[in-house]
């Protein structure tokens, strides 16, 4: 029986929104995913941390193990900070070589641990897909304090989109995963995507989802909880 769940993620299950007119993050004040602890009468317990990356997560999780970890779920959510890369750097560099915060073995290879030491704690891990990037909106928002955006362009060859799918990378990369190792996994990202105008669920940034955004994320958890209750 499901009554703890503890979550373990970056910005967006934080429920970290992005407001243009005041070009600041907050957190939402009454996250969705929230209103699941009364819908299914759960205990969630959310450590979810602002620009986490898969190696601070595991960090995390090992350390509330070591505190006695107490809980039938742990869901699981990076990748977003993980791919990105460092635009300061090439912008002032276009033609250089770089490298995303965490590589994409490294990010499959830690998630796979992440899996395994829940696993051997007879705790259930569930993986999440991410929500798709609006890569221009994106690109415009990295520059908006004056990074120059036609060095980003040169280095993404003039084609922003490329952001987009190489997020797309560490998508896939969970959903393979959680094929692999038969672990539950909660696709946002095809939900997401069902929607012809999933542009509107995402902020002016081009990578959190907005309010609607999360009420879908939201929706989506509550599916896969009332599969598991039913």
């Amino acid at each position: 029986m499901i009554q703890r769940i503890r979550i373990f993620g970056d910005s967006i299950l934080k429920g970290v929104i992005y407001d243009k007119s005041s070009n600041q993050y907050s957190i939402l004040k009454n996250p969705p995913i929230n209103g699941l602890s009364q819908t299914y009468g759960l205990d969630i317990h959310n450590s979810s941390m602002f620009g986490s990356t898969i190696s601070k997560g595991i960090k995390l999780l090992q350390r509330a193990i070591d505190r006695g970890l107490s809980c039938e779920i742990v869901l699981v959510e990076f990748g977003g900070n993980d791919c990105d890369f460092p635009w300061a750097d090439i912008a002032q560099n276009p033609t250089g070589e770089f490298s995303p915060n965490t590589p994409l073995a490294v990010f499959s290879s830690t998630l796979q641990k992440m899996v395994e030491t829940l696993k051997a704690k007879k705790i259930l891990p569930v993986l999440m897909t991410l929500p798709p990037i609006v890569s221009m909106r994106y690109l415009n928002h990295i520059c908006r304090d004056g990074l120059n955006k036609e060095a980003i362009l040169t280095y993404l060859q003039g084609d922003a989109q490329k952001i987009a799918r190489f997020q797309e990378l560490y998508s896939l990369k969970i959903k393979s995963i959680a094929k692999e190792t038969k672990t539950a996994l909660i696709d946002v990202r095809s939900a997401f995507l069902q929607r012809h105008d999933f542009g509107s669920l995402i902020c002016e940034d081009g990578i959190h989802p907005n309010h609607e955004g999360h009420l879908l994320i939201a929706s989506s958890l509550g599916e896969y909880l009332g599969q598991r209750s039913s």
